[in-house]
């Protein structure tokens, strides 16, 4: 077998080239003005981004440990940190094209350059030290020429690579999603045992085949192309237009001056990912701010915290509930109008907390699904406890919708409560189990009541402080459902300090 490396040749012809050098000479317009679209489109990203998350994490997505669980994030800060890559890079060629782009025109305007034995209030030694430094002004432009050629190359190379880790994200996802509970256990762990043994052995075999010892073995050559071949699926069809960029960097760039640029571009996203990653876990817990600390505030109780996404009169209408809502935090009329989300996350609890009786085989049809309904609503609202103040709704009603523009799904109820005080009240929402010592408090919903015709004022007992042993739990949705599948009955974190 020939392991001699073939010589490198070019296969256009005199005209071929003369066109491509002509191509390659007026391209400096086509990369401004693609550098200029990319930047556009990628400050759109985030928004599309914070929808398509809300929308998976909302819909398809359980609550579990595993790293199904933490996937959503991980993927979600990883495109965020590939956006803001992206942005620099084709900031950074931008610059450079434009700042070119000057410094051709003024070379047309003095075709001499910079005449280094005219610079006024210099010495000839300064002159001649400048001349050395510096060199002529045509040679300054050819090299930044070659520089914004590579930085948009590297540029296009990023694009490439967040547009595979976006597929193989979207086919893990599927796999957790659709595939890992429609399959046994065991099947599940063969499958995902053959994935990883694929991807990640063909992944440390290649650079082992390809060290010096291996590299003269006919038969070690012959698989390290068969593995590079049969990996070529992970690049998702790109394999070609980022093997073009790859490899021609790769026989033209010295090694080691490729491995610092690689480790600088890596160690930046790197820093970039972690911190993103971060804030979205803090800001997934919508109530912790590390660098803005107050010392006689807390956000983490929630019958003393307004959160303006429990109340419809504050939140955005096209955004997710995290919990529940009610009308606003002051209601003039007698009821509350209660709405409580029902996220796919719910179904890890109710799972196992509601199992589905056997239905009759003769039971099919519409007659299955009434009977399924009825069920389900009975089941809703013997598990979910809704209480106001120190009274609990024996009969809260809960029914079944699809919530504002996004459709959500949960359940509404209208509550008329005879216990309202004038001023500070608490609505509570807990998941009872049917062993009641499992219960947890799902959310805490703080309102004033200001009834339309007041007749008399409200007294100091009814401070808001006064509910605060009523819910030490400060429990969120998002707290409560992992605290529930790592089978912790803590009932929060109650105290610890202010945020």
């Amino acid at each position: 077998m020939n392991t001699e490396t073939p010589p490198s040749t070019s296969s256009l012809t005199p005209d071929e080239q003369a066109k491509l050098r002509e191509l390659t000479n007026q391209s400096w317009n086509l990369e401004l003005a693609i550098s200029g679209v990319a930047m556009f489109a990628i400050i759109q990203w985030p928004d599309l981004l914070d929808s398509i998350f809300s929308y998976i994490q909302y819909n398809f997505l359980n609550n579990s440990p595993d790293f199904s669980g933490r996937l959503p994030a991980m993927a979600y800060s990883l495109f965020k940190a590939a956006s803001y890559m992206l942005f620099m890079a084709f900031l950074g060629n931008f610059i450079l094209r434009a700042f070119w782009v000057g410094l051709v025109g003024l070379q047309a305007v003095f075709p001499e350059g910079i005449q280094y034995d005219r610079l006024p209030m210099s010495t000839g030694y300064t002159q001649k030290r400048l001349a050395e430094e510096l060199g002529p002004l045509d040679r300054y432009i050819l090299w930044l020429d070659k520089r914004s050629n590579v930085l948009f190359a590297l540029a296009f190379q990023a694009a490439i690579i967040a547009f595979v880790v976006a597929i193989m994200y979207i086919l893990a996802l599927g796999l957790y999603v659709f595939v890992k509970p429609n399959i046994p256990g065991i099947a599940w762990l063969i499958l995902n045992t053959s994935i990883n043994v694929f991807f990640f052995g063909g992944s440390l075999l290649i650079p082992l085949l390809s060290i010096k010892r291996f590299r003269d073995n006919p038969r070690a050559n012959y698989w390290h192309y068969r593995l590079t071949k049969m990996l070529q699926i992970v690049y998702m069809g790109a394999y070609r237009p980022m093997s073009y960029i790859l490899n021609t960097f790769l026989s033209n760039i010295p090694k080691q001056r490729l491995t610092r640029v690689y480790l600088t571009f890596y160690m930046i996203f790197m820093v970039i990912f972690m911190v993103e990653f971060a804030h979205d876990q803090l800001q997934g817990e919508n109530r912790i701010s590390i660098l803005n600390r107050r010392h006689l505030f807390t956000a983490r109780v929630d019958s003393l915290y307004i959160n303006p996404a429990n109340y419809d009169n504050q939140r955005s209408a096209d955004s997710y509930v995290d919990a529940a809502t009610i009308q606003a935090d002051v209601i003039r009329e007698p009821f509350l109008k209660l709405f409580i989300a029902y996220p796919k996350a719910l179904d890890t609890l109710f799972n196992r907390i509601a199992v589905e009786p056997k239905w009759p085989d003769s039971l099919r049809g519409p007659a299955l699904r009434q009977q399924y309904g009825v069920w389900s609503s009975q089941q809703v609202n013997k598990l979910v406890q809704i209480a106001v103040n120190d009274s609990v709704m024996a009969q809260p009603g809960l029914i079944f919708t699809h919530a504002g523009p996004l459709e959500q799904k949960g359940w509404q109820t209208i509550l008329v409560p005879g216990n309202l005080r004038i001023g500070y009240n608490l609505l509570r929402i807990t998941i009872v189990p049917p062993k009641p010592q499992e219960s947890e408090e799902l959310v805490s919903i703080p309102f004033w009541y200001v009834p339309e015709k007041l007749t008399q004022p409200v007294s100091a007992p009814n401070a808001p402080a006064t509910a605060a042993p009523a819910d030490q739990s400060g429990a969120q949705s998002r707290k409560f459902l992992r605290r529930v599948l790592q089978g912790n009955g803590a009932r929060g974190d109650a105290g610890g300090g202010g945020n």
